[in-house]
């Protein structure tokens, strides 16, 4: 799929825009991009339509008198507009009323979006369980898979909010690869074992809120989400959430009980986990040590973005021995005389780096894996 990639992002052959003048909003009809209903349709595989889709969603946004878009600072953001005319196949219309409630979502649900950062305590249990998990390769048509196992949701220490902000938490850092944007994902939510007692955490005002924000707000494409080895009550469920559900998106779950043959038809067997019947491993540690060390390395993402960079939350006990007054003939007899709490802030802030760094070399040893492949 590499050529696939260098069609979005490393095109020698890409135009110099640096002297691009914008087209005329007088005519009906912009490069070969054309005016039906007021859909400004242009074409994803040429980069001058996609430079021209970028300029006319830009003018829009600065024209716009909405509150949502008061704050125009996203205007010069190339790359994170780039998702939402990737989300719309490049209808700008369709994309800018994206943008706009995907800022409206912002702001409406501040305190879901609160502190979304890999840092967050629920959010790295949520993660090492799996929600969600993201498979090494890619399906046949370059769509990166997302994993589910829901018997593994430990209710009791996590809630159904907790697992959505890491969803949106990998979605966010999984869209930064344009191969996502143009190609969409796969969900695959395996129901096997879930039980009565852990459907009734599944909280209908959380669901709604879901649905809200991945298939009307988020930029973001599901090409496909498949139910294995789901029960009665989760069918039951599904029907009371479905009016919520857009026909394209009804239309993409499919519901597959406990014939994997017909997974398999959608999704290559080589590229699943032998839990869903597949060929290859699988460890959900992997995603989760990827965006620990990301969290480090990246910079800051914008404030108009829903992710967040905050120092790592819990107040670490440091316990430093002291070795000048213990004897090398009794190391073994240590008295709890001899080791000192450092309390001071400096001493808590060294920990917190070093708890760190160590995540990020567990993860260095134990994954060399390129998600962004």
């Amino acid at each position: 799929m590499s050529d696939f990639w260098d069609e979005y992002d490393n095109n020698p052959t890409a135009p110099d825009y640096r002297h691009y003048h914008k087209p005329c909003f007088n005519n009906k009809v912009y490069g070969s991009g054309k005016m039906e209903s007021d859909k400004m349709v242009f074409n994803k595989h040429d980069a001058n339509e996609r430079y021209r889709a970028l300029i006319i969603l830009k003018d829009l946004i600065g024209a716009s008198r909405d509150l949502a878009l008061r704050d125009k600072s996203c205007y010069s953001d190339d790359e994170f507009l780039y998702r939402f005319l990737f989300a719309r196949k490049f209808n700008v219309s369709e994309a800018f009323q994206l943008l706009i409630n995907y800022q409206l979502y912002r702001q409406k649900n501040h305190d879901l979006l609160q502190r979304l950062c890999v840092l967050d305590d629920t959010i790295q249990m949520a993660l090492r369980d799996g929600f969600p998990g993201v498979l090494r390769k890619r399906d046949r048509r370059g769509r990166k898979v997302l994993v589910f196992f829901a018997s593994n949701w430990d209710f009791t220490q996590y809630s159904l909010l907790t697992v959505y902000r890491a969803m949106l938490l990998t979605l966010e850092k999984l869209i930064e690869n344009k191969q996502n944007q143009a190609n969409g994902f796969v969900a695959i939510v395996d129901w096997t074992n879930f039980t009565l007692k852990q459907s009734a955490h599944l909280n209908p005002k959380i669901l709604k809120l879901m649905i809200e924000g991945l298939q009307d707000s988020f930029p973001v494409r599901f090409k496909g989400i498949h139910f294995i080895g789901q029960p009665w009550f989760v069918e039951a469920a599904l029907s009371v959430i479905k009016p919520f559900l857009n026909a394209k998106t009804r239309e993409r779950i499919k519901l597959h009980g406990s014939n994997l043959s017909t997974l398999h038809e959608a999704v290559a067997r080589d590229i699943l986990p032998s839990e869903l019947g597949g060929e290859d491993q699988y460890n959900p540690l992997e995603w989760y040590h990827l965006l620990l060390e990301s969290s480090q390395i990246n910079a800051a993402p914008p404030h108009y973005c829903i992710t967040q960079t905050i120092p790592y939350s819990k107040t670490p006990q440091i316990i430093v021995n002291n070795t000048s007054s213990v004897n090398s003939n009794n190391n073994n007899n240590r008295s709890s005389d001899d080791e000192l709490i450092v309390k001071s802030s400096k001493a808590q802030q060294y920990k917190s780096i070093a708890k760190c760094n160590n995540l990020i070399n567990d993860s260095a040893n134990n994954t060399l894996l390129n998600f962004s492949e």
